[in-house]
């Protein structure tokens, strides 16, 4: 009679499978998990956040086999379990506990949907107006009841993962697996309140309580928690190690969304979806929406069980006032948090300090004390599947027509006053909106690049505005007006000409140029010596009169030295940086005046060693081991002679290089970056006075390539 009562208004039946229940926890998990999660765990645990992860699925685990045993011993609903084990006065005190747990949940998801939506996929819009849309969404899915949206979760479920698993692949090759390390080095009290995040994530495991009452097999409904944990907590690592590689703990630590950040940093080929976040929100557009969803039914579920007990009845339409109410009070305390970020701070700490263990304790305590027609139902599934799965293609543009946009994709900076006026007014271009989504090149003049205040302040509001893509490439001149004189003899755009000159520089990895997304990063993280190129006409010097033969050319690099400029440097050094990083596939280099050669496929592996240099003094050597494959392409070596002769001859060469851009303090092996996992004495050492590295190492190249034969 109970489930008759409670149940009626959702379905037929008002069961769902233990496969259903796997995916909807999984949406409950990962929507707010993967936004917030590893923002904590970056500020709190570093790099060991990735053990906090294993410790909050392990202590999941642990707590699941309690949940299985208290199951066994429930005969009715969770609710009601609550009454008989406690008595009537502290069962309906939990009630209201759990109650305001999920109207508070389920006000927080709202909030961070809205808050989200807003800023990166639609612009312009109200708040509350997005919060009303979101809301009365959910009103309409309350109104399929929960076995109607577990066949939604299970309909989309794949549709949304496998883009997921494919932007994370798609992420790794440009991950930096040297900002891993070092590990074990936060304290006993850092992983412990990293670990309580996580735990904080997995907290709504303890629903599988209040899902008791509506699974077909109940005997299955702990197992189905069990793969959810594991696959979230699987989809939680994998995401912390890539968001860690590419963007380094100390900038992680800074970020709102960083998973969002991410989408926006993959480089896809072929240019095509340049705004891959907007793609892929609808992954976040479910996963909160579920989770809205989950929250307001489970308070509804209380919410009617009290009218029952209090003799009342709902029958018919009146059937979905209570969900009316409670989406209306969900409504009123999100405005409450954009309003007031004092109020925000409040509530969220109730739910960590207070909530999380509430929920989480009750169970444990209890432990130790001892219908709608079928066709309406098909309607409303067919209508939310269609509605949600179209989230899948929205793109992050506002809802202005095409026609009545501007889409640059070249953006020049001159100086500050220039940019504040320029971007502080940028919305519109005559009478066109101006969209930045399909960006290329962000082209900075070099007076003002050398102006670390300025160019801080300059990334610290396109940083925010978050409208520039992260994935567009910086680049570096003496006048952008000059260059821009040069667009009329080009056959396409001047920022398309730049993409393409970096793309499609023989050899070199696109991932050796730096983009805009680099340079944020190292405003935190202070470990990377980056090499923007520096492009002029290529032979015009100050004043000359140019002819159609000149174009725009790459004659220089500026290094951008943990968070800074430093200096030009030629373009031999700047490619000899990249072929010792590994970003070249090959790498052509004179070594006489007629002798020209090419290395194939080489590697170079860095180490850092120290030896016992003159005057018995220890010398901090970077050493570089070159394997690899070689040929000639010009002049003649004797073939008794051609392999030891060469070898020394690059040793020779790039050892010139590196010292003489070890004069002006740049390393060209960019080791600092790696000296946590390759070197912890050094790592330690150098930690706080990076500075003082590159006046205390010397560089050594060990040339072992096997050249052919002519």
């Amino acid at each position: 009679m109970l489930e008759e009562i409670g149940g009626s208004m959702f379905s037929e039946n008002n069961q769902i499978s233990g496969r259903q229940v796997f995916r909807l926890l999984t949406y409950d998990f990962l929507g707010m998990g993967t936004l917030l999660l590893p923002t904590m765990l970056a500020d709190t645990a570093g790099r060991d956040g990735i053990f906090c992860i294993l410790a909050g699925i392990l202590s999941t685990f642990l707590y699941l086999k309690l949940l299985r045993y208290l199951l066994k011993g429930m005969k009715t609903s969770y609710p009601d379990f609550l009454k008989q084990k406690c008595g009537k006065v502290c069962g309906y005190v939990l009630w209201g506990g759990y109650f305001l747990y999920f109207i508070l949940m389920a006000s927080y998801t709202a909030y961070l949907f809205s808050t989200l939506m807003l800023n990166g996929l639609v612009e312009n819009i109200s708040f509350y107006l997005v919060l009303l849309l979101i809301l009365l969404l959910a009103f309409y899915g309350m109104a399929g009841g929960i076995e109607g949206r577990a066949r939604v979760y299970e309909i989309l479920f794949w549709f949304l993962m496998i883009p997921l698993f494919l932007m994370l692949f798609a992420a790794c090759r440009e991950v930096k697996p040297a900002y891993w390390s070092p590990v074990f080095v936060a304290d006993g009290k850092e992983v412990l309140s990293g670990s309580y995040y996580v735990l904080f994530c997995y907290s709504m495991v303890s629903i599988v309580l209040f899902l008791k009452e509506y699974v077909a097999d109940r005997k299955k409904c702990v197992g189905a928690a069990e793969k959810a944990v594991w696959f979230s907590g699987g989809v939680f690592a994998a995401l912390y190690l890539i968001l860690i590689g590419l963007f380094g703990v100390e900038a992680l630590a800074q970020m709102k969304f960083p998973a969002v950040t991410m989408m926006s940093r993959v480089q896809v080929t072929g240019g095509f979806l340049k705004r891959t976040d907007a793609f892929m929100f609808s992954i976040w557009f479910f996963t909160l929406y579920a989770m809205l969803n989950s929250m307001v039914f489970y308070s509804g579920n209380l919410a009617e069980k009290v009218i029952r007990d209090c003799g009342g009845y709902l029958e018919g339409k009146k059937r979905m006032l209570p969900y009316l109410i409670l989406l209306l009070l969900v409504y009123g305390v999100a405005v409450l948090f954009y309003r007031n970020q004092q109020f925000l701070d409040c509530v969220t700490f109730l739910l960590w300090k207070i909530g999380t263990p509430f929920v989480v304790g009750v169970p444990v305590l209890l432990c130790l004390t001892g219908e709608r027609k079928k066709h309406n139902k098909k309607v409303r599934v067919l209508v939310l599947v269609c509605f949600l799965f179209g989230c899948l293609f929205l793109q992050g543009c506002n809802v202005a027509e095409l026609e009545d946009k501007a889409f640059p994709v070249l953006l020049n900076i001159r100086d500050q006053d220039d940019f504040q006026n320029v971007w502080l007014n940028h919305e519109y271009a005559g009478n066109k909106e101006v969209d930045y989504n399909h960006l290329k090149v962000v082209l900075i003049e070099r007076s003002f690049l050398e102006k670390e205040a300025e160019v801080e302040d300059m990334l610290s509001m396109l940083e925010q505005e978050k409208e520039v893509p992260w994935n567009a490439y910086v680049m570096t001149t003496e006048s952008c007006d000059r260059l821009a004189q040069t667009e009329g003899k080009l056959d396409t755009l001047l920022g398309n000409y730049l993409e393409e000159l970096l793309e499609n520089t023989s050899g070199i990895d696109q991932k050796a140029y730096p983009t805009l997304g680099m340079l944020y990063e190292e405003r935190a993280n202070h470990l990377e010596t980056l090499y923007i190129p520096f492009v002029d006409i290529e032979g015009e010097q100050s004043g000359a009169v140019q002819d159609d033969t000149e174009k725009t050319q790459i004659t220089a690099y500026e290094v951008w030295k943990r968070g800074r400029a430093a200096g030009l440097v030629d373009t031999d050094t700047a490619r000899a940086a990249f072929f010792t990083q590994n970003f070249a596939d090959d790498y052509t280099l004179q070594l006489a005046p007629e002798l020209y050669v090419k290395v194939d496929a080489a590697s170079c592996r860095v180490k850092e060693t120290e030896k016992i240099g003159v005057g018995g003094l220890t010398e901090q050597i970077v050493a570089v081991i070159v394997t690899g494959e070689g040929e000639i392409l010009s002049g003649t070596v004797s073939a008794s002679e051609k392999e030891q002769l060469l070898n020394t001859r690059m040793e020779d060469y790039l050892n010139a290089i590196a010292a003489h851009a070890l004069e002006k303090e740049i390393d060209i092996t960019n080791s600092y970056r790696n000296l946590g996992a390759d070197n912890r004495t050094w790592y330690f050492k150098y930690q706080n006075t990076p500075a003082a590295y590159e006046k205390d190492i010397k560089i050594q190249y060990l040339v072992k390539i096997n050249w052919k034969s002519e």
